[in-house]
């Protein structure tokens, strides 16, 4: 008697833990190739899943106990997520960013001949129109498992001689592959039109294709798998893109509120409403429930399961609730706690604006700084993502970073620059949802597909990073640099900030050296002492099941002694009169006269004054040509305060500056002057007043 259907299903070995979410033959876990995460159709699949259920149970073909799983995963079907226009969206995205092809690696003359022609292709990114934002992170979710399985589908067509069978599908190669990526996942079942769709007959025939050659196309997967001695199909993929599917699988939500146009208090009331919960960072986040990051006090982090009820939330698409993910929210915050009152803000590399609007949003309501905003993408994409989140103040230029002159006039208020580097992005977790959420260029996932990164393009994006860092160094009114990146990779992180910051002190040879200043968000203590999100002076982060991988490196002008620091703070205020005592008068040849009784704090500073006021035209350039930090800059407060205590407020720089002169007063004997000689023929003999009038008078008369 041959084999049913039943008695091969219950004869299979039970599923691990760990492949359980991966396996084809649970219904309720994403199965096959080219099944996006549960969380982006969990809702559309558990309703399939009941009315399969229902249906069946009507029929009579569940009973109870074991035969219950076993007959529902004969029976099942699995829905049909894309549309026809989808597939076709799908395959631009795939045919711009496809690897090398299997006759492109067997012919070294014809992969010489197609490298230049597919790197012009990869910069020319095609033009996709999208109903929703549903559908366009379906076709990047297409594209991104037909790129990961590139060589396993070409291997199987060329098997069954597919284009051989069906030559009018060679130049359509990419709908192929996306449909057959699709048809795999689904195990090549019949599919059926969506509600509402167009259906396009040229795909209806390739779909007959498909299925006509579903025994072939089969067979030959399941021959692949068991010569590589795979569980499943997902198991042929590099560790390093696994890896990250399971953590994308698993990872959060993250939103930050736009404050100009809401509040903390009426987003967790709106969210209230709609039944989610709030509770601690430190409880499970499972269904509705979602608490504030520890970290970033205006970003909220959801459980997975409520990413399609986020999408439609009003509050996203009024622009309330800006879905971004946590490694993107941490180089604003930097900014904000690094920026003074009413100071302007250079960014670099703003992308699509999402990053720029986050620093919008952490200023002010009535703030007066305004961002300078270099290298969008698309000028008209960021204006109307600006009018969207209700952002004002940016002001978006079209010319190149690097050819703006460091001491431009039009940058003479700017204190802080934000350098969002173009980098490999190696450790971005979830490619679609950094695409889609933050408008990301989608030339990211041809090599986030293999999960490695082309070491040789890791030269060009190096030089161009430290560029970037060294040309930002130069400006002379800005007093810090934030540099972030999405990579893992040392060569792109701490390398390119330790040779910048060294360059440009080496050749500035300026009286206030670059330094690498530690974190200024305030990072809990138990973090501190488990190194979580620092290293050393710099934040970074790995990818794990709760964020993506970033870095982030705060590069201050800060004085290399604190005494220096205090002592320059201090003759600078009191040579403005800032200071109880009384002010310097300038004489008739405009040199500052000092006052013998100037006090600083009730202590007398004449010597301390007189020296620095004598190195002051020997060493150091005029005033309005150099960017001393202020004692009541935010870079001064935070660079000379613990980590620990960053919040607890510090003494000023005028009374350090009084305290370490008053301890060096103490600690060091008073020295007896020596009576200094004067040689003879130097003396000038002061006459007498008389005869100086008369002197003077003759003088008159002569002349």
């Amino acid at each position: 008697m041959p084999p049913t259907a039943e008695s091969v299903l219950l004869q299979r070995r039970p599923v691990s833990g760990q492949s359980r979410a991966h396996s084809p033959f649970l219904p309720h876990a994403p199965t096959g190739l080219g099944r996006p995460a549960s969380s982006h159709y969990n809702r559309h699949l558990m309703r399939e899943t009941a009315n399969m259920r229902t249906k069946m149970a009507s029929e009579g073909h569940l009973v109870n106990g074991s035969d219950l799983d076993v007959k529902f995963q004969y029976f099942y079907k699995e829905p049909c997520l894309y549309s026809h226009q989808i597939f076709i969206n799908a395959s631009k995205i795939f045919s711009t960013l496809k690897h090398e092809s299997l006759e492109e690696r067997e012919n070294p003359y014809l992969r010489k001949k197609n490298k230049t022609g597919l790197a012009e292709k990869v910069q020319e990114i095609p033009q996709l129109h999208f109903v929703n934002d549903q559908d366009k992170r379906l076709a990047f979710e297409l594209a991104f498992s037909t790129l990961k399985y590139q060589l396993l589908f070409e291997e199987i067509l060329q098997d069954c001689a597919f284009y051989a069978t069906y030559p009018e599908f060679v130049e359509d190669s990419g709908l192929v592959m996306v449909m057959l990526c699709d048809f795999q996942g689904r195990k090549f079942q019949q599919r059926h039109a969506l509600p509402g769709e167009t259906v396009l007959p040229d795909l209806l025939e390739i779909e007959q294709a498909i299925l006509e050659c579903k025994t072939h196309l089969n067979a030959a997967l399941a021959r692949r798998r068991i010569k590589a001695e795979a569980p499943s199909l997902d198991h042929l993929l590099p560790d390093t893109v696994r890896s990250k599917e399971e953590l994308r699988s698993s990872m959060p939500v993250y939103g930050w509120i736009n404050h100009r146009k809401s509040n903390m208090s009426e987003v967790l009331d709106a969210l209230k409403d709609e039944h989610f919960r709030l509770v601690s960072p430190e409880e499970a986040l499972e269904g509705k429930r979602f608490c504030v990051d520890s970290l970033c006090h205006d970003v909220l982090m959801f459980s997975p399961e409520c990413a399609n009820d986020l999408v439609k939330n009003h509050l996203v698409t009024a622009g309330k609730l800006v879905l971004q993910d946590k490694s993107s929210s941490i180089a604003p915050h930097s900014v904000k706690y690094l920026v003074g009152e009413d100071a302007d803000i250079i960014h670099v590399n703003v992308g699509s604006g999402m990053t720029t609007a986050h620093i919008a949003s952490l200023l002010e309501a009535d703030s007066r700084s305004h961002i300078w905003a270099f290298g969008a993408r698309n000028q008209a994409e960021v204006r109307e993502n600006m009018e969207k989140l209700g952002v004002k103040g940016v002001k978006l230029m079209s010319e190149n970073f690097l050819d703006v002159e460091p001491d431009d006039n039009r940058f003479k208020n700017a204190k802080v620059i934000l350098i969002t580097a173009d980098c490999s992005k190696s450790g971005v977790a979830n490619p679609i949802d950094f695409i889609v959420n933050e408008g990301e260029d989608m030339k990211i996932l041809k090599d986030l597909s293999i999960g490695e990164t082309d070491m040789s393009k890791l030269g060009d994006l190096t030089a161009k990073h430290t560029e970037l860092l060294k040309h930002a160094l130069k400006f002379t009114k800005v007093q810090a640099v934030v540099y972030t990146t999405r990579s893992i990779h040392e060569v792109e992180n701490e390398n390119v900030v330790s040779k910048a910051v060294e360059y440009t002190n080496l050749v500035q040879q300026r009286r206030y050296p670059y330094r690498v200043a530690p974190p200024v968000i305030p990072f809990s203590s138990e973090a501190i002492d488990n190194k979580i999100g620092i290293h050393g002076k710099f934040i970074k982060f790995r990818p794990t099941e709760k964020t993506s991988g970033c870095f982030i490196a705060v590069v201050t002008r800060e004085p290399e002694d604190s005494k220096e620091a205090a002592k320059d703070v201090l003759a600078r205020a009191q040579a403005k009169g800032l200071l109880s005592g009384k002010k310097r008068n300038k004489n008739h040849e405009g040199h500052e006269n000092e006052d013998e009784d100037s006090l600083v704090n009730g202590h007398k500073s004449e010597k301390l004054l007189s020296r620095r006021l004598r190195r002051q035209d020997q060493r150091l350039p005029p005033r309005s040509a150099i960017s001393a930090p202020h004692a009541s800059s935010p870079v001064h407060s935070y660079i000379h305060s613990p980590i620990q205590g960053r919040r607890i407020p510090r003494p000023n720089g005028v009374a350090v500056g009084a305290r370490l002169y008053k301890d060096a007063a103490k600690r060091e004997p008073a020295q007896k002057k020596d009576k200094v000689t004067v040689p003879e023929h130097v003396k000038v003999v002061k006459h007498p007043a008389p005869f100086r009038r008369k002197k003077h008078k003759l003088n008159k008369k002569t002349k």
